[in-house]
């Protein structure tokens, strides 16, 4: 072998998830202990080598592969298994990572329910206080106004704002916490807020509990690994269908953003928050007799709406929505025109597909 192996296209070949942004270091699962909660291998693209701050596996893609092969005792000195590792390497026959997350009970305790409810009210509350100034700002740049904010308790995630809220509460409520994922372990020891500085979209079921919630990055300057944070501890959720009618069609999309925007249109939105559907979501969403399927403006997008159609079947898709050049999603096309003209141009397009709804937004 002439070149060096690049470690990110092994890690791909081998089935490891990568984050869209793989330009700087990022955490993946890691494939060689069983990586419960959070994400503990850090990939340094860079430099070419990965570490797992959890089990210490780490090295090259020469390593990665070894430690497929042979697991611990894998050794760079070890001749015959230096060859085999080569040979796989020229033969692109990269093993596949056997690991996959355990599945997770859908049925949540009541301390996590409980503490998903305080730790969505803290960030509310945050967002709408002083130390929310600029994710208010990210938000209503995005049209999604103080009212939608109200109304679907977004919140903000301030550095060490639910660990001050959790001080006079039983440590039951802070086991919960940790079994949920939203602490992970930090400098010295030191818990740290998985979510702290992102913006906060609960899933909120219909009785006023939360379920889940996902932090999305708010700072454009800041590039990070992943733009969306879900809590690792818990199943995921499809964002907004637990408060859906089955009775009137129900849009699926990508991103949670566009969703808030879809109801604050008038239409029934939900959000997958990212490109893949967990197997155990598929038989709520084969539930909803009428479901469409509305794709972001890129490759990666198109393609995971056609993943999602294999899924279902029965939805019907806007597979030649009127985007602009420019415009990435519906929230980009809400920004440029507004919400009544961008729910004019979406009702349009469900009428091409034989789905009929009339909406009346309030102009602001």
């Amino acid at each position: 072998m002439d070149e060096k192996p690049d470690l990110l296209v092994t890690l791909k070949k081998a089935g490891v998830a990568l984050p869209r942004n793989i330009q700087r270091p990022f955490f993946v699962f890691c494939p060689f202990h069983r990586d419960r909660k959070n994400p503990n291998m850090r990939v340094d693209p860079r430099q070419g080598v990965f570490y797992c701050h959890a089990c210490g596996a780490g090295g090259d893609a020469i390593s990665f592969v070894g430690l497929q092969l042979f697991g611990p005792g894998f050794n760079h000195r070890n001749p015959e298994m230096f060859k085999r590792v080569l040979e796989h390497l020229e033969q692109n026959q990269i093993p596949k990572v056997e690991y996959r997350p355990p599945r997770r009970s859908k049925k949540l305790s009541q301390e996590i329910v409980q503490v998903l409810t305080l730790a969505a009210r803290v960030y509310h509350l945050t967002l709408m206080g002083k130390a929310g100034t600029a994710g208010r700002k990210h938000l209503i740049d995005r049209r999604i106004d103080l009212a939608a904010m109200r109304r679907f308790r977004l919140g903000y995630a301030a550095p060490g704002s639910l660990v001050g809220a959790l001080a006079g509460y039983p440590p039951a409520l802070r086991k919960a916490a940790e079994e949920a994922g939203l602490f992970i372990e930090g400098t010295y020891g030191k818990p740290r807020e998985l979510l702290a500085r992102r913006i906060i979209f609960p899933d909120i079921m219909r009785n006023g509990s939360v379920r889940h919630m996902v932090g999305r990055s708010s700072d454009p300057n800041t590039k990070v690994a992943y733009k969306y944070f879900a809590l690792s501890g818990l199943p995921k959720t499809i964002w907004g269908l637990a408060r859906v009618s089955k009775r009137k069609p129900v849009i699926l999309t990508e991103s949670i953003p566009d969703a808030v925007n879809l109801l604050q249109m008038g239409f029934q939105g939900t959000a997958v928050g990212g490109t893949g559907i967990a197997s155990y979501l598929v038989k709520d969403l084969k539930r909803i007799p009428d479901i469409i399927l509305l794709p972001q403006n890129d490759e990666r997008g198109r393609e995971a709406v056609q993943n999602w159609k294999e899924l279902l079947p029965h939805a019907r898709v806007l597979r030649d929505y009127p985007y602009k050049d420019d415009e990435k999603d519906l929230n980009d096309q809400v920004k440029r025109y507004g919400l009544v003209k961008a729910a004019n141009i979406l009702r349009e397009s469900l009428t091409d597909v034989g789905v009929y709804i009339q909406v009346v937004i309030k102009k602001p």
